[in-house]
């Protein structure tokens, strides 16, 4: 038989052959191939056969019977299908839902085992998929096949508490309530989940109803089976109580994709959208190409919402009309996707490795060349991801499928059926939307077709037109957009669509009056949108007052010529791409421009000028998200600088931004924003500035690894210093390079430079600069093991950044004082010291040291042999570390749980985890943000895998002298 044969038992029986279903017919003939198919691969004897499928109640000739009913299921299926035996029978080649089912939750309960809750999630998620009903629904009613039934079931039951166990363990404990309470309905003695619907209730927020969960579990248990509960419920219930680390909040896992929600329908395109649904399905690079305005960007939305059921990690948006140029690319997809760190195309990749995801590359033609090499370098390291570019011309990449989008159909005002074509479609829902009560008639039929006709069918030309039904009849629009010159009308084919989109945009420019083009020159020169205070700003500049700058962009998001968003309940004003590339132009034609950039570049200079001091502070956080959404105008702001040139704009943005781009994690991008800052320095720039400047080139060259650069930096931030006016101008550029001299291996001259720097600090008074260099000289104190000096330089960090409310300092030094009481045997204050910084990661939003913290937390409690408390602390921070897509830290803890899994006695997990470790180790990857401060803390996880393995190895009686000398140890 060639034909591939499907047995379905988790559910109605059903056996498919080829595709086909195949009615297979007799009492016992079901039953029989039923149970063959439940024993796949395995030959069945005979006696037990008869036994499963008659029990008691035997024919008259049982073995003449099987072999009765297995010639007739070979007739049914293929000779092939079962093969005979002296000693039975058994079924060859056959796929069986059920035994698939128990190889999907093995798979799952190994991935949860090792920490892999995503994987788990998706294997279980295929396992229940296979159910369709009862088990072994309508066969035979002997005792074998009720307990194979039952069985079966409970496996089911089995598979929905791991599923359960992977979501809290991916921080979704808030979606999985009430489908908990629903399986508690079903199956209210499953302690199992009666833990876990307290844990979900405890972990959001709900202690007194995780703990009302505890007595009902009681209740029920004690009127149902005169039982008390399990000592595990009894434990949770204790841990609950005392607020325990091992049991909190993991965080949520990274958001999946970052599409906008549409605020208007979706008309039209229904053929084009399906189409390009398939070709995306079938290739790994799609790009829509087309005239301005003709809705590349909303098509291409639509398709990847369309499949947002086939794709595990989402879709992903990357606006590349927001570019200043070819370099900002990189940055704008690492943005997007949150990859954050040195290099960040290497970071990208990392990031999307191991998702299935489709990347939306939108207006490429800005950049057509770098998209194309950004889209190809992702598409050949990232197997699972796809790219959907739109542009105004092809990326010319291998394997690029090309789809044209044309405008919209219109037809001849005079055919019948104008109602119906997707141009009027879209003209009525948008008019709608701006005139409440607009109706199609008769009468209007024809005047919409025309008014489409004329804009040729654009879609966004169209929009625009409809937006005016507000304030203007349908004849009044039409008379407007008719009048463009005579020679349009004679344009080449590659220019429809242009002439009439231009068309609108022109008339919805004229439109407006003085102030509000005052307004939209402002608008136009920012980059990724504008904030209310800085058009408010701006707009001072040319008379307007903030009630006048409220009122008129309410009038132009009404005109649909602005548009409004509001991340983070702020709000957000942008211009559609035609309206801003009509206004710069304007701006240029009367000579406006440069000043309406060089407005722009002061403002923003000032807001830096503001982050230089309030990034030291207590609100420090709420500057990092400020900056981060106007992280775009900064970077245009500091290209005008260069080009205009205007180098003290410039140094005042490097020097204000620059610690945003360190707390924000953005190394590689904050590296070249400070050096671009600095290389167009001046003789008569402020010496303080280009000193600070240095200091940073130097912190971002060493977190990217490249020590001969920081070194460089380091050393010409010191010689500037030796000329400023002020001893304390030194602070900074002695910190910086004593960390680049400690990561080259430089400690005699390091630990030179950290205490000059914090003698210069505490001369100076400076609460921060204290802090930070105390940091800096207990981090190198702690590679060379003087627990003195760490401790010292830990308790000073902690005591001056928590008098100015900087967390971002207090978290790596609780972290540095457990460390020191770990090794000076005082469990209980590292304990303390540990479930401090946890608190303080949280309040800072450390999720790495917030892992670290928890690594800590169970290392202690591993050392106290509470074997079972460690290995939750451990899984704990992994999920943590993963969900913060920190891998030197995951593969640290890896190391830590697999140790307690080897004590435990599981060491095929503990082996497994290990050589996971080494896998990571191996690979290539990017230096990540506060690698420095984690090596200092906890050593090399790769030498620790390897000491794993080698005491494994000695366990087992194997040689492991290799591997201890790889781990950097000397044979014992």
């Amino acid at each position: 038989m060639t034909d591939p044969l499907q047995i379905r038992l988790l559910g109605p029986f059903e056996v498919l052959v080829g595709g086909r279903p195949v009615n297979v017919t007799g009492g016992k003939r079901p039953s029989l191939l039923a149970l063959l198919a439940l024993r796949c691969g395995r030959v069945v004897g005979v006696d037990a056969l008869i036994d499963a499928l008659w029990g008691e109640d035997l024919p008259a000739a049982p073995r003449n019977a099987v072999q009765h009913h297995v010639a007739r299921l070979r007739a049914a299926l293929g000779p092939d299908s079962i093969v005979a035996s002296p000693d039975g029978y058994g079924l060859t080649g056959a796929s069986v839902d059920a035994l698939r089912f128990e190889e999907l939750l093995a798979e799952a309960r190994v991935a949860l085992r090792e920490g892999d809750a995503r994987a788990g999630a998706e294997s279980i998620q295929l396992a229940l998929g296979l159910w369709r009903g009862q088990a072994l629904h309508g066969l035979t009613d002997s005792a074998w096949f009720s307990a194979e039934a039952r069985r079966l079931e409970g496996l089911r039951v089995d598979a929905l508490e791991e599923q359960f166990e992977a979501a809290l363990a991916l921080g979704e404990h808030r979606e999985i309530g009430s489908a908990l309470r629903a399986a508690l309905e079903e199956y209210p003695l499953r302690e199992r989940l009666w833990g876990q619907l307290m844990l979900a209730l405890y972990r959001s927020g709900r202690q007194a109803e995780a703990l009302e969960t505890f007595q009902e579990v009681r209740r029920v248990l004690a009127e149902q089976l005169g039982l008390e509960p399990v000592p595990e419920l009894r434990r949770l219930q204790a841990a609950i109580l005392e607020h325990d680390p091992a049991i909190g909040a993991v965080p949520v896992a990274p958001r999946r994709g970052n599409l906008p929600a549409p605020s208007t329908s979706f008309v039209g395109r229904e053929h084009e959208l399906a189409e390009i649904v398939d070709l995306l399905r079938e290739h790994r690079l799609v790009t829509l190409t087309g005239p301005p305005g003709v809705g590349k960007s909303r098509l291409a939305l639509e398709v990847v919402r369309s499949l947002d059921g086939e794709i595990r990690d989402g879709g992903w948006l990357v606006d590349l009309a927001r570019v200043g140029g070819a370099a900002d690319v990189v940055r704008l997809v690492a943005q997007a996707l949150d990859a954050r760190g040195a290099d960040p195309l290497a970071q990208v990749i990392a990031r999307l490795r191991d998702t299935e995801a489709i990347l939306v590359f939108d207006a490429c033609e800005h950049v057509a060349k770098e998209a194309a090499r950004v889209a190809s370098a992702v598409l050949s390291e990232c197997v699972g991801v796809r790219v959907l570019a739109t542009s105004r011309e092809v990326l010319r990449v291998v394997g690029e499928t090309r789809v044209s989008v044309a405008p919209l159909a219109v037809p001849d005002p005079d055919s019948a059926g104008g109602a119906g074509c997707p141009a009027v479609q879209l003209f009525v829902a948008r008019a709608r939307a701006a005139r409440r009560g607009f109706e199609l008639t008769a009468e209007s039929v024809p005047l919409v077709t025309e008014i489409s006709r004329q804009v040729d069918g654009l879609p966004l030309a169209i929009e625009l037109a409809a937006a005016r039904v507000n304030h203007l009849g349908l004849r009044e629009l039409l008379s407007l957009v008719a009048r463009r010159p005579a020679k349009l009308d004679d344009r080449p084919s590659s220019e429809v669509g242009r002439a009439g989109l231009r068309t609108l945009v022109e008339w919805s420019y004229d439109l407006v009056h003085g102030d509000e083009k005052t307004l939209l020159h402002q608008l136009a020169v920012q980059r990724g949108g504008a904030s209310l205070p800085s058009l408010i700003a701006l707009a001072a500049r040319h008379g307007l007052d903030e009630t006048t700058v409220t009122y008129l962009l309410g009038m132009l998001v009404d005109k649909s010529i602005v548009s409004v968003s509001f991340p983070d309940d702020q709000a957000r004003y942008d211009l559609l791409d035609s309206v801003r590339d009509y206004v710069l132009e304007q701006l240029a034609a009367t000579g406006a421009l440069a000043a309406a950039r060089q407005g722009h570049a002061e403002y923003f200079a000032s807001l830096a000028d503001a982050a230089r001091r309030e990034l030291r502070g207590r609100d420090w956080q709420a500057w990092v998200r400020r900056l981060a959404v106007e992280n775009d105008n900064l970077w245009a702001a500091l290209t005008h600088a260069r080009n205009a040139p205007d180098p003290g704009i410039a140094i005042r943005l490097g020097a204000g931004a620059g610690w945003y781009f360190a707390l924000a994690e953005r190394v590689s991008e904050g590296r070249r924003f400070v050096g671009l800052a600095l290389a167009g320095a001046t003789e008569d720039a402020p010496v303080n500035l280009l000193i600070e400047l240095c200091g940073m080139l130097c912190f971002f060259a060493t977190e990217e690894l490249d020590l001969d650069a920081a070194v460089a930096a380091g050393e010409r931030g010191l010689a500037l210093a030796e000329s400023a006016p002020a001893s304390s101008e030194s602070v900074l550029p002695r910190a910086m390079l004593s960390l680049a001299l400690a990561s080259a291996g430089d400690h005699r001259r390091a630990a030179m430079l950290a205490e000059g720097a914090r003698a210069g600090a505490e001369a100076a008074g400076a609460d921060w600069d204290v802090a930070l260099t105390s940091l800096l000289h207990a981090m190198d104190a702690a590679r060379a093991g003087d627990l003195s000096t760490v401790a010292a330089m830990a308790a000073q960090t902690y005591r001056h950044s928590e008098a100015i409310g900087f967390d971002a300092f207090q978290v790596p030094a609780r972290l540095l004082e457990a460390w020191v009481a770990e090794r000076r045997g005082d469990g209980t204050a590292a304990v303390d010291a540990y479930r401090d910084a946890l608190e303080l990661a949280g309040r800072a939003g450390f999720a790495d040291h917030a892992a670290l913290a928890l690594t800590g937390l169970g290392s202690n409690a591993l050392a106290s042999k509470d074997l079972r408390h460690a290995e939750e602390l451990f899984r704990r921070a992994l999920a943590t570390a993963d969900a913060a897509r920190a891998p030197w830290v995951a593969a640290h803890v890896r190391v830590n749980l697999a140790r307690v899994l080897a004590v435990a006695g599981d060491t095929e997990t503990a082996e497994r985890l290990y050589q996971n470790v080494l896998e990571w180790s191996r690979a290539p990857r990017p230096h990540q943000a506060r690698e420095s401060l984690n090596i200092a803390l906890a050593g090399n996880p790769e030498a620790a895998a390897r000491l794993g393995l080698a005491e494994l190895a000695e366990a087992r009686g194997d040689t492991a002298d290799e591997l201890r000398a790889h781990a950097g140890l000397s044979v014992a």
